[in-house]
């Protein structure tokens, strides 16, 4: 495909692209500010119990998800640095990035240059097609319970890939060690990478045994101490069984397996068809036959069909999880995740099939017209992005300075204010980018006292509109 085949043209559509979905996110970080669902709460409790008991406290009370409560309770509002969410896009970005640069460049023998480009193309169809911006990036406390998980998930397929070649052979003891750190921390994260990451570790092993005939060593030890973690130090945290008692769980095992099969299926469709995947996926393939060497990587040589059944019923879990402990849907927050495994475990069959089958895929796309097709196709498809267009919408609009301006002008009331029963005004200006909840009406509810503890006062309200 002679138009992709020339490096300017190819190498300054990716940057356009990536740019075009990145540098929003660089623009609402300016206007961000904590959100009153959560981050006010643990801030508060750091301040007032200190970073371990808070966590202590959590942990005892509330959820056993030893690793976010960490990070939760680590925020710098809690020394009164606002700024700290406005720096944190950057972050969670960077680290995205450089987790996939790390692991594509295990997964691909191709040049930095290549492997940068391919990242960033990765990259932007994440963001493009999540489900939420907000939850990847702006709010807090998703930031550092999912997208962080991903980061972690990254870099241990990174690793435990270079546990297996010869020139890391002598430093074998350090990476396995890393492995299993990495391991604690995702099982620690949240219950949906628990499942996924015991469940994907649980299939390795499983093959490796049936197939191989071989007990893998470091897969049992990682195994081992991804189950115990999760039994003893999530599901018996005595907060998680606080928790549990006390929500509501559908229970019902049959009606949330159905709408778990339901949304493995709807979701999977609009992930394939209504998004860039295909026609990237075909501009891979022919990226691939021209820059790529021919593959006999171990990595691929497993049976596709049984990988996509792993695949698929791992998804299904994760789908399940949800829909049995909350009947009003899967959050964006966590489709986000789901999102991301999906698309990894499309990128790895589609490589695995070009191992396999490099034949079939010796398509002659040596068609400009094709190529251009298929550009523009993408391009389309990253328009039509909810994400692109609600984050440019905030930004055009003025929502997202007018939301800045609004939070500001309401710190410097609260803190002005001598009562202790604050009145605070609606927002005017609520950008689907950066903002998630507000507090209410009633003081009783907890983001009010949370928001009234955090300022030193007895009641901050919403007035009435």
């Amino acid at each position: 495909m002679k138009l992709i085949q020339s490096k300017s043209f190819s190498h300054s559509i990716i940057w356009v692209i990536f740019l075009f979905t990145a540098v929003p996110i660089g623009i609402l970080a300016l206007y961000n500010h904590p959100s009153v669902a959560d981050d006010y709460c643990f801030a508060y409790m750091t301040r007032d119990y200190g970073f371990w008991e808070g966590q202590k406290l959590y942990y005892e009370g509330w959820s056993g998800r030893y690793i976010s409560n960490m990070l939760f309770h680590a925020t710098p509002l809690a020394f009164g640095y606002f700024g700290f969410v406005k720096v944190m896009p950057f972050l969670i970005l960077a680290l995205l990035f450089h987790s996939l640069y790390v692991l594509l460049g295990e997964l691909i023998p191709t040049s930095r240059q290549n492997r940068l480009l391919l990242t960033l193309v990765f990259l932007s169809l994440y963001i493009s097609q999540s489900a939420s911006v907000l939850d990847n990036f702006f709010w807090y406390t998703s930031v550092f319970i999912f997208p962080i998980s991903i980061c972690y998930w990254l870099y241990l397929m990174a690793v435990l890939i270079r546990y297996y070649q010869p020139q890391y052979k002598h430093l074998q003891w350090g990476i396995g060690s890393l492995c299993a750190t990495l391991v604690f921390f995702i099982v620690g994260s949240n219950e949906l990478m628990m499942l996924f990451i015991v469940g994907l570790l649980a299939s390795i092993w499983g093959y490796w045994l049936i197939f191989e005939k071989r007990i893998d060593k470091l897969l049992t030890i990682l195994l081992i101490i991804g189950a115990f973690c999760a039994y003893f130090l999530v599901i018996k945290a005595p907060g998680n069984q606080i928790r549990m008692q006390g929500s509501v769980l559908g229970g019902n095992i049959v009606e949330s397996l159905t709408d778990a099969l339901k949304s493995v299926i709807k979701d999977g469709i609009k992930w394939t068809f209504l998004s860039p995947l295909i026609p990237l996926s075909i501009l891979f393939i022919a990226w691939y036959q021209k820059f790529v060497p021919p593959s006999k990587s171990y990595l691929f040589r497993a049976n596709p069909i049984i990988t996509l059944l792993v695949l698929f019923g791992l998804l299904l879990v994760m789908f399940f999880s949800i829909h049995y402990g909350n009947r009003d849907g899967v959050p964006d927050r966590v489709k986000n995740a789901i999102f991301a495994f999906f698309l990894f475990g499309w990128f790895y069959h589609l490589l695995a099939l070009m191992t396999q089958f490099p034949r079939f895929f010796a398509w002659p796309l040596n068609s400009q017209l094709i190529g251009f097709g298929l550009i523009l196709w993408s391009i389309f498809f990253w328009y039509k992005s909810s994400n692109i267009q609600t984050m440019y919408t905030d930004i055009v609009s003025g929502t997202a300075k007018g939301y800045s301006q609004e939070m500001d002008a309401r710190y410097q009331l609260i803190q002005a204010t001598k009562r202790d029963t604050v009145y605070v005004q609606p927002l005017k200006n609520s950008p689907k980018s950066l903002y998630f909840d507000e507090i209410k009406d009633s003081p009783d509810h907890l983001w009010n006292k949370c928001y009234a503890t955090y300022f030193n006062k007895k009641t901050i309200i919403l007035k009435n509109k």
